[in-house]
């Protein structure tokens, strides 16, 4: 039968191996702007023939054949999946109380709400409260390490790559040890999220532009400058003229 809970060796090997590389490219001292343009360039257009050829067709498809209140039910227990996310982003931005009703969401509908399937804490007055984990990361100061775009996620950081990386292979790690079956769930929820940011973020440039992929680009970098502070942005990060 094959293995499906990873030896805990190979898996403490390979965290060990990405946190090292990860550590290794937020210390780089970068030589130029947009150090990584040209993989950065061929993930870009990777997701803009992903975004037309695959993902708006599926989603089309969805929109038309799958009930309403089971899209809605997907999308309660994805929120609920991503309520550890944000109880850790809020706690690095230093909002405890926001922190607390992220912890406060998961537990209600984990429980109550079966698994997340509906969602009782917001009847109960406790809303959502998102926020971006690169925000919570330059609040805990934190550089941003080089600007970087993902397959079928789109434009981030280095920095927040890592840690959102780390994050939901640590999930995926723990529900493993509880069940395959959830832990395989999980991960094809957060690649359908990541799916459904890919088409926001694709929509963002002018696709009429000269250069489509730099003005995503300087989009981004732009909020960067918004929420982080000058120190925090590695010089191959500023905008480029």
């Amino acid at each position: 039968m094959m293995r499906l809970i990873p030896d805990g060796r190979y898996v403490a090997s390979g965290c060990l191996a990405a946190a090292t590389l990860v550590a290794g490219l937020l210390m780089a001292s970068p030589a130029r702007a947009d150090a990584l343009e040209p993989v950065n360039r061929a993930m870009f257009t990777f997701n803009d023939y992903a975004v037309d050829y695959v993902i708006n067709p599926l989603a089309g498809f969805a929109g038309t054949w799958i009930p309403e209140h089971l899209r809605i039910a997907g999308t309660n227990v994805y929120e609920n999946l991503t309520e550890p996310e944000f109880v850790v982003a809020h706690w690095l931005a230093g909002n405890n109380p926001a922190a607390t009703d992220s912890l406060g969401r998961l537990l209600i509908n984990s429980t109550l709400g079966l698994g997340g399937i509906f969602d009782v804490a917001s009847s109960l007055g406790i809303h959502r409260k998102e926020i971006e984990f690169g925000e919570a990361l330059c609040s805990a100061g934190l550089p941003t390490g080089h600007y970087l775009v993902l397959p079928l996620v789109g434009p981030t950081n280095v920095a927040t790559a890592g840690a959102v990386s780390g994050f939901i292979v640590g999930g995926w790690f723990l529900l493993s040890m509880v069940s395959p079956v959830l832990a395989t769930a999980d991960l094809v929820i957060d690649l359908s999220a990541s799916a459904a940011s890919l088409r926001h973020a694709d929509d963002l440039p002018d696709q009429q532009a000269q250069d489509a992929y730099a003005t995503q680009r300087d989009d981004y970098l732009a909020y960067l400058a918004r929420t982080c502070t000058a120190s925090q942005i590695v010089a191959d990060s500023k905008a480029v003229p």
